[in-house]
């Protein structure tokens, strides 16, 4: 997400269709890097509670492991 500097409705639809899709296959679903702007969003609508947040790939990796 570092090249992510604004969000709007649609991006945020994809995440959550991403973030739905990765569940049903069994799969973790991590946002990493996320940029202030749009943790602003995602806060705003309450996803940073049904989002994995990571600061960096190895950050998310550890945590996954």
């Amino acid at each position: 997400m570092s090249g992510v500097s604004m969000i709007d409705s649609s991006g945020v639809a994809s995440l959550l269709e991403a973030f739905q899709t990765a569940r049903k296959r069994g799969k973790e679903f991590v946002l990493v890097s996320v940029d202030e702007s749009v943790l602003r969003v995602l806060k705003l609508a309450r996803l940073d509670t049904v989002f994995h947040l990571a600061g960096d790939v190895a950050e998310a990796k550890q945590e996954m492991a």
